[in-house]
């Protein structure tokens, strides 16, 4: 499975919400998230990932300062430790907007600047094209997808240990880790449901978790387990009692991916239903 290239634009002039909205598409990002205002960047980056950030610095026409679009910015770096690739435009007529770009550049990183009187499609077109491209080298330099899956527990050793112990993978915590890279590494990042025990076994000898992805806008299950334990039949896979006691009555997981790593195996599970005001942070 795949996950999608995301772009956000963050612009409150709708012709040029349009305008930026289709350059991104062209690019080839597969979705593009419109927002006119800080508060809804804000419920956006709650739900979402994004590969790149199109953010007119000036949001309020009467904020001569543009203090609107800078809090987005931070609001943007705070979210995604510095993965969205951001690109800046400015139709600000007073100040210095170049001390303003220089400013901000230094301070949050962009990656390319641009006025809006000297804008031209092709050109913005080609960088986000170029962004996007790289967009999957740098996800994989950010939190690995066994960072995600420990929610970031202190000391993580605490994490990868019950594991080990649980599943008694061949090859010990370098299985564990290829086995997570491939059966997670395109929904990340996660944000878990139960921060204090991001997977619990079951009686059936499954670790599950519930987890928000950011990658893909919705909740997933996932599930690891000594392999000889995992059933499978032709009708396809069950849901392990693990994960469905986990929960709320209404959400029927749907497995969208199954991988095996010498002697564990591990499931990919959507949970249509599952909203992510039910996920912490």
């Amino acid at each position: 499975m795949r996950a999608p290239t995301r772009a956000l634009v963050v612009e409150d002039i709708e012709s040029w919400a349009f305008t930026l909205a289709r350059a991104a598409r062209r690019a080839g990002a597969s979705e593009v998230v419109v927002c006119a205002s800080p508060q809804q960047v804000q419920d956006a980056l709650r739900i979402h990932r994004f590969d790149v950030a199109i953010l007119d610095i000036g949001l309020d026409p009467d904020d001569d300062l543009n203090a609107d679009g800078v809090t987005v910015l931070e609001m943007i770096r705070k979210a995604d430790g510095g993965s969205t690739r951001c690109i800046l435009v400015t139709g600000w007529q007073g100040g210095d907007r170049m001390a303003l770009q220089a400013e901000v550049h230094l301070e949050h990183g962009i990656d390319f600047a641009y006025m809006k009187e000297k804008y031209e499609a092709r050109t913005v077109i080609a960088k986000l094209s170029e962004l996007l491209e790289r967009a999957p080298e740098r996800r994989l330099a950010q939190d690995t997808p066994m960072d995600n899956l420990s929610a970031k527990m202190d000391p993580p050793f605490v994490f990868d240990n019950m594991l080990l112990a649980a599943l008694k993978p061949t090859g010990g915590v370098q299985t564990l880790y290829s086995l997570a890279s491939r059966l997670i590494g395109s929904v990340t990042p996660l944000i878990a449901w139960r921060t204090d025990k991001p997977l619990e076994t079951g009686s059936d000898g499954v670790c599950a978790g519930v987890y928000w992805s950011r990658a893909l806008g919705s909740a997933v299950g996932v599930t690891l387990a000594p392999a000889a334990a995992w059933s499978r039949d032709d009708n396809g896979s069950p849901v392990p009692a693990s994960l469905a006691h986990m929960l709320p009555t209404g959400v029927t997981p749907d497995l969208i991916e199954s991988v095996r790593e010498r002697n564990v195996a591990g499931g990919l599970w959507e949970l249509p239903g599952l909203e992510r005001d039910e996920f912490p942070g």
